[in-house]
């Protein structure tokens, strides 16, 4: 019987996850990084974000899209 090439994933053997969910956790993390940058350069508090980035993934990046850009003169 053959087998779908979803299913010959490697197991990571430290953790125990199938490479295919290591690699959305590590998208999910750029992204929430992606975020609190931009927040950050928006003048968002940057611990805050990086927090909410590495929770929220892509909803922080789209929160952080809709953040007002605040002008330090």
């Amino acid at each position: 019987m053959p087998s779908s090439y979803l299913t010959d994933l490697p197991d990571l053997a430290v953790i125990g996850l199938p490479l295919s969910v290591v690699v959305m956790m590590l998208l999910h993390c750029i992204i929430g990084l992606a975020a609190a940058q931009l927040a950050y350069r928006k003048g968002a508090d940057l611990g805050f974000w990086l927090i909410w980035g590495m929770i929220g993934g892509t909803l922080s990046l789209v929160t952080a899209l809709q953040l007002p850009t605040e002008h330090g003169d």
